[in-house]
């Protein structure tokens, strides 16, 4: 269908200043009379160049028609300054006085512009229709030109949606809080089609499977209203209800105009709380892939300038809806384009909220597995239950406290809301790796295990009866040849029994010194000066077992570890327990985590490494070594090992001297220096509780 120029332009959004002249030069106002009744104004100037260039001055959104009535000699002039102006602000053809076999040249560009020659003798009744033939190509050059640009416009239009679908789908599909995807689908369905406000509902059902609808979020360019959440019931009685009920598309010119025989109608409610004129509607179902509606999108009153220039998507916000007479000038009718654009939109929406849910729901699940798991292994040894949960605890308060900073070394970092958890995750399963450790080891408190230590006391106390049995049988030996041989035996006997009493004491003595040298910590005793003292002792003893073989008060094994210097584990058993940190990565790296956790096996098998290469399992050096995660991870492992009061084999630390035990770390570059002075100067000690639940 052929539309008018008029159409075109209401169609495009302008609203151009279309002026008609004819411009006459000076020099031809005697020579030449054009027709007065052609309803065209005519315009006579010595300098057509600036009167054309000050027309088109007046409005940078003017159009002129122009016929411009020249001599031939003027024409070079002239052609050569219409060339350098915008085509699009001027539609002409000129009309030129005189001999045509005087134009310099009869190219066909040139030629396309020149309506006819004319001369003195030319009558009045051929002039006027020079004027309306060429005002007839004129305009319908300006046809061509708007058609061209109508349709370039919806080219452009059409292009643009689906850009903006791409992207939208990118935007849409990369957001995982719910909260944040909510806005962000009312903010990207605004912007797309101009619209001033919205609402985003969804469908959810009652403890009686009953569906019904929860206004979950609103937005308003024009107004600050503050968002309350409510459930209403899921019927076509209201607007929103009908499109969730039929998953029909609404497009309304205006909501107090509803057709009385619709089923929906319009509450005003909202318009007279706020002051606010709720007009054209554009209200679409939100369909997951079953083609269930989980949703409502809701767009009220779009905007465009109609008084000048057109503004489009993410300039509409520019336009504010104070005064009725704003609603007036600024509302209209949602393009019907935008009806299938807000359906492709919504259908990504309830994709990117279907998906939302299924995220957080595995993530929920996998969340309660993880700790369901770290409880079921910290069950294993009940002394340490509740460490990793604290330990999670402590990191997550220090990352957040980290983000706090301003300038400096740690200020140049920040942690998302990802990052976060994915430290709490890796902090939960730190320890993991325990499971596969002897749990014998961790509960080690001196350098004996309680078992070998009651044999040591046994095979000591029975060295204490064969020293006292073997000067029992020497004193009888004494005494028999005193009475065979008549022979003084006082002497002989008391110098044994003090031999005997001496020999016993020592034995009691080394038993005590033992005993002693079991304990984890020794500041005044060497353990293996003491240990090789006491074997040399015991190795002149000719003690047998019942079978008469040589009986060995220490075993191998007892030697080895009461040798230890320092704490209660020996070299065996500590290669085995920082084993545990290699088999938390094995453990934890078999996980297929998704792409924003990848980190966490990383960030475990450090937690052990130390500034000064002193840690395991790699003996790393330097802090760029391994991560900010992984040192604050260290920080909080210590301070809640110090401090655990729930630990049979050892007391707990006071607060004060744990924090004098950090600060020593970090000067002796075994903790980073950094995060303890922001640990302390913080008091973030004070947000961990003593003990935190597993679930």
């Amino acid at each position: 269908m052929i539309r008018t120029i008029g159409e075109f332009m209401f169609m495009r959004g302008d609203k151009k200043n279309v002026i008609k002249k004819i411009l006459v030069a000076g020099e031809l106002s005697e020579s030449i009379t054009l027709p007065a009744d052609t309803g065209i104004t005519i315009t006579v100037t010595g300098n057509v160049e600036k009167t054309i260039d000050s027309i088109l001055l007046e409005s940078e959104n003017t159009t002129l028609l122009c016929l411009i009535v020249i001599p031939i000699s003027r024409y070079e002039t002239v052609y050569r300054h219409m060339n350098l102006i915008d085509y699009s602000k001027i539609f002409y053809q000129m009309l030129l006085v005189g001999d045509d076999s005087s134009l310099p040249d009869h190219n066909l560009d040139r030629l396309y512009h020149i309506s006819d020659f004319i001369d003195e003798k030319t009558s009045q009744s051929k002039i006027r229709f020079i004027i309306e033939k060429s005002f007839s190509i004129i305009e319908k050059h300006f046809q061509n030109e708007q058609k061209k640009n109508w349709y370039y416009t919806k080219l452009i239009d059409a292009q643009r949606d689906q850009e903006d679908l791409i992207n939208i789908g990118k935007s849409l599909s990369g957001e995982k809080d719910m909260e944040k995807l909510l806005r962000l689908i009312l903010y990207l369905s605004k912007k797309i089609t101009g619209a001033d406000g919205g609402s985003i509902y969804l469908v959810e059902e009652d403890e009686n499977c009953r569906k019904r609808l929860r206004f979950k979020y609103s937005h308003t360019f024009s107004r600050e209203i503050p968002l309350e959440e409510f459930v209403m019931e899921m019927n076509n009685k209201s607007i929103s209800g009908y499109v969730a009920v039929t998953g029909e598309v609404l497009n309304l010119p205006n909501a107090y105009m509803i057709d009385a025989l619709a089923p929906y109608s319009f509450n005003p409610y909202f318009d007279r709380q706020h002051s606010y004129i709720s007009r054209s509607m554009l209200v679409v179902p939100m369909k997951n892939h079953l083609d269930q509606i989980i949703g409502v999108i809701q767009l009220i009153n779009s905007k465009e300038d109609l008084s000048g220039i057109r503004k489009y998507e993410n300039e509409a916000f520019e336009i504010k809806l104070e005064t009725e007479a704003d609603f007036d000038r600024y509302v209209v009718t949602f393009d019907e384009r935008y009806n299938s654009l807000l359906e492709a939109i919504a259908g990504q929406a309830a994709i990117a909220i279907e998906n939302n849910r299924l995220i957080n729901q595995i993530q929920m699940q996998f969340e309660e597995f993880v700790k369901a798991s770290v409880t079921a292994i910290e069950s294993r040894d009940p002394a340490t239950s509740g460490h990793s949960f604290r330990v999670a605890l402590i990191c997550k308060e220090m990352a957040m406290a980290v983000n706090s900073v301003e300038g400096g070394y740690l200020g140049k970092f920040k942690f998302t809301e990802t990052d976060i958890k994915e430290l709490e995750f890796a902090a939960l399963l730190h320890d993991f790796g325990k499971v596969y450790i002897d749990l014998n080891i961790f509960k080690k408190a001196k350098k004996l295990y309680p078992k070998d230590l009651e044999n040591l006391k046994l095979r000591l106390d029975y060295l204490y009866r064969y020293i006292e049995l073997k000067y029992f049988a020497k004193e009888m030996d004494i005494i028999r040849e005193s009475l065979a041989f008549n022979k003084p035996s006082d002497e002989l006997l008391s110098s044994t029994h003090e031999e005997k009493i001496k020999k016993l004491t020592r034995v009691t003595e080394m038993k005590e010194q033992l005993i002693r040298l079991n304990e984890p910590t020794i500041t005044d005793l060497d353990p293996d000066s003491v240990l090789c003292g006491i074997l040399d002792e015991i190795i002149e003893i000719e003690c047998t077992d019942i079978t008469g073989n040589r009986l060995d008060i220490l075993t191998d094994l007892d030697k080895i570890n009461l040798r230890i210097k320092r704490g209660s584990l020996n070299d065996q058993e500590r290669i085995e327990i920082e084993s545990h940190v290699i088999e938390t990565y094995k453990f934890v790296s078999k996980i297929p985590w998704p792409p924003e956790y990848k980190n966490i096996p990383e960030i475990a098998l450090r937690h052990h490494e130390k500034l000064d290469g002193s840690g395991y399992p790699d003996r790393l050096k330097g802090r760029e070594a391994t991560s900010l995660q992984s040192r604050m991870m260290a920080i909080a492992d210590i301070y809640d090992a110090l401090t655990a009061q729930d630990r049979p084999y050892k007391k707990s630390v006071p607060l004060d001297k744990v924090l004098i035990i950090l600060k020593e770390e970090a000067e002796h570059n075994k903790l980073d220096p950094d995060l303890v002075n922001l640990f302390i100067d913080t008091k973030l000690y004070e947000r961990i509780p003593a003990v935190v639940p597993a679930s």
